[in-house]
C-alpha cells in the first residue's frame, strides 16, 4: 500500500497504515485468538473471566511461586507496583511494598531535592550494610544530637572527630533521653570509643553472631585507620528475618523506583535520583506514543549509560510499545483513561480498553522480551489476576492503595467516617496545587478528578488480599508458578449480565 510503514520484529513484517493506525499484524492476532480474545473489539475486564483448568493444586496455600521481572534484572515476589502519584507513593508506601516484594515508584511532582530525600528514606529504611551511616561531632550538643535522631527517625548517631575523621564513640537515644541539660556536648553524654567494631567485608552473618555474643545492637565497621566505612544494625538483621520476600539490592538495601518527565532537565534529575539510590527510573507522561518520549529514553541512556533500567509510559496500542522498546524502554508501562480518577477516554475520547491493550502490547513485547506494566483499572482481585493473564509482568495501582496509612496526607473525618484524599494527576486540584508551588504552569482542561476514599488501613493488608486471590486464580487455571499462569490462562467473553450474576447478592 502506498505511504505504508514496513516494520520489522524478530525477522517478521508487519505493515502499519499511514498515520499510525493499528497493524493488522500476525503475531498480535496470533496471541489474542491464544488468549481467546478477539481482534476486532477492545475488551475490559468486566467483558471476560477466566476458564479454569484441571488442576493438580491442592490449595492456594500451596503456591508459594509468584515472582515476575519488572525490568531486567529486577524481579517481585509479589508483582504489584505503587502507581506514581502525588496522593499514592512517597517513601512510606515504597517501604511497605518493597517490604512485601513489590515496588514503589516515587512520584515526581515533587521538587527534585524532596525527590531525592524520598529515595534515600526508602534505601535507608532496612539494609544489609549501611554505607553512609548518619553521625555526629563530639562539639555538637545533646539538643543537636536528639533532633538528628528525631528527624532521621533513628535509634543512634556514631560520633566521629571532624579532624581525623575516626570514631570516637556513639550516642544513642538513652544517652539522652532523660538528659535535661540540651546544651551538654554530644562528648560529655556519649559512649566513649573504643567499641565493639568490625573490619570492611563482614558479613551478615558474621555480624549477627558478634552482635549477639556483645549484646549490642549497633556495630560499626571500620578500617585500619579506625575511619567508619559502613554500619550493620541489630534492627536491620531482624527485618531481612521479618520481611523473607523483600525487594533488595545487592548491598541488602529495600529498592525503589524514582518518576520523572519528559521536559526540563529531566537528565539531570535522573542523574541525581539514581546517585540517590534509585533502581528504576520510571519516564512518565500521559501520551507515550510520541516523539519526544521516544527522544527522552533515547537521551538518557546516552547519557547515563545503557545501565540505568528505564520504565516508560503510557501506551495503549502495540505501535507505541515498539516504538519505546526500540528506543531503549527496558519495560512498558500501559493503559490510557482507565484509571478510576481518570477522565481521558470521557473528555478527548483517547484509550483502549484495558484488557485488549494488555494482550496486544504484551504480543509485541513478548518478541523482544520486554515486560509490560499493567497501568489503570485495577478495582479489585478479580482484575488483578485478567490483567497477569493477559500477559502483564507486573500491575500498577493507584485506587486499590488510595486510602491506606502509608500514603501521602493526613486523614480527615466527615460523616463521621475517616477519609484521605485521593486525585489524578491531571485533575483540576492537582493542576491547582502544582500552581501554588510556583511552578507557574498554566492550567489545563482537566482529565481527572479528585475523590475522598475511605481511610483502608495499612498497605499490606490490600496486597495480602490481591496475592490471595491470584492464588486462587493460579488454583483455578492448574499452574504453580506466575510465569505458568500467564501462558496457559485463557479468557472467554462473558455478558453484561454474566458479569452482574458473578456478584455476591446484596440484600
Amino acid at each position: 500500500m502506498d505511504g505504508d510503514e514496513i516494520l520489522k520484529i524478530n525477522g517478521e513484517i508487519f505493515q502499519v497504515a499511514e498515520g499510525g493506525q493499528r497493524p493488522t499484524s500476525a503475531i498480535t492476532k496470533e496471541y489474542l485468538a491464544q488468549k481467546g480474545l478477539p481482534a476486532d473489539i477492545a475488551l475490559t475486564f468486566e467483558d471476560v473471566t477466566i476458564l479454569d483448568f484441571k488442576s493438580d493444586v491442592p490449595s492456594r496455600s500451596a503456591i508459594t511461586d509468584t515472582k515476575s521481572r519488572l525490568a531486567r534484572d529486577i524481579f517481585l515476589q509479589t508483582p504489584i507496583v505503587s502507581a506514581n502519584m502525588d496522593t499514592i507513593t512517597e517513601s512510606q508506601m515504597a517501604i511497605a511494598l518493597a517490604r512485601l516484594g513489590g515496588l514503589g515508584f516515587i512520584h515526581q511532582f515533587l521538587p527534585i531535592e524532596r525527590r531525592v530525600e524520598e529515595i534515600k528514606k526508602v534505601k535507608r529504611a532496612d539494609s544489609g550494610v549501611i554505607e553512609n551511616p548518619f553521625n555526629i561531632s563530639p562539639e555538637a550538643t545533646v539538643a543537636e544530637a536528639k533532633n538528628s535522631m528525631e528527624n532521621f527517625q533513628i535509634s543512634g548517631l556514631l560520633v566521629i572527630d571532624p579532624v581525623s575523621a575516626k570514631l570516637v564513640g556513639i550516642i544513642t537515644s538513652r544517652d539522652v533521653r532523660f538528659e535535661t541539660m540540651l546544651e551538654k556536648r554530644v562528648a560529655e553524654v556519649m559512649t566513649n570509643s573504643p567499641l565493639i567494631t568490625a573490619p570492611p567485608g563482614t558479613t551478615l552473618e558474621q555480624a549477627r553472631v558478634i552482635l549477639k555474643k556483645n549484646k549490642i545492637e549497633k556495630l560499626p565497621l571500620v578500617d585500619n585507620e579506625e575511619r567508619v566505612v559502613g554500619l550493620i544494625t541489630a534492627k536491620d538483621l531482624l527485618k531481612i528475618e521479618q520481611y523473607p520476600k523483600a525487594l533488595r539490592d545487592p548491598k541488602g538495601r529495600l529498592r525503589v523506583g524514582a518518576t520523572i518527565g519528559v521536559s526540563g532537565k529531566f537528565i539531570e534529575e535522573a542523574d541525581q535520583l539514581l546517585r540517590a539510590g534509585a533502581d528504576i527510573i520510571l519516564i512518565d507522561t500521559a501520551r507515550g506514543f510520541s516523539t519526544k518520549l521516544e527522544e527522552a529514553i533515547k537521551n538518557l541512556k546516552n547519557s547515563l549509560g545503557e545501565k540505568v533500567i528505564i520504565a516508560a509510559g503510557n501506551v495503549d496500542t502495540p505501535e507505541g510499545a515498539l516504538l519505546l522498546i526500540e528506543a531503549g524502554a527496558d519495560a512498558v508501562k500501559i493503559g490510557i483513561g482507565g484509571g478510576a480518577v481518570c477522565k481521558t477516554r470521557e473528555g478527548p475520547g483517547v484509550g483502549v480498553p484495558q484488557i485488549s491493550a494488555i494482550a496486544e502490547c504484551t504480543a509485541v513485547a513478548l518478541k523482544h522480551r520486554v515486560p509490560i506494566i499493567a497501568d489503570g483499572g485495577i478495582r479489585g482481585g478479580a482484575d488483578f489476576c485478567k490483567a497477569l493473564a493477559a500477559g502483564a509482568s507486573t500491575v500498577m495501582m493507584g485506587w486499590m492503595f488510595a486510602g491506606c496509612e502509608e500514603t501521602p496526607g493526613e486523614p480527615f473525618y466527615e460523616d463521621g467516617e475517616q477519609w484521605k484524599i485521593y486525585r489524578g494527576s491531571a485533575s483540576l486540584e492537582f493542576q491547582l496545587s502544582r500552581s501554588d508551588r510556583d511552578e507557574g504552569e498554566r492550567v489545563r482542561t482537566p482529565e481527572g478528578v479528585p475523590r475522598r476514599v475511605r481511610y483502608k488501613g495499612e498497605a499490606a493488608d490490600v496486597i495480602h488480599e490481591l496475592m490471595s486471590y491470584l492464588r486462587s486464580s493460579m488454583s483455578y487455571v492448574g499452574t504453580w508458578t506466575l510465569e505458568e499462569y500467564r501462558k496457559k490462562t485463557r479468557f472467554r467473553r462473558q455478558t453484561i449480565s454474566g458479569y452482574e450474576e458473578g456478584k455476591p447478592a446484596r440484600p
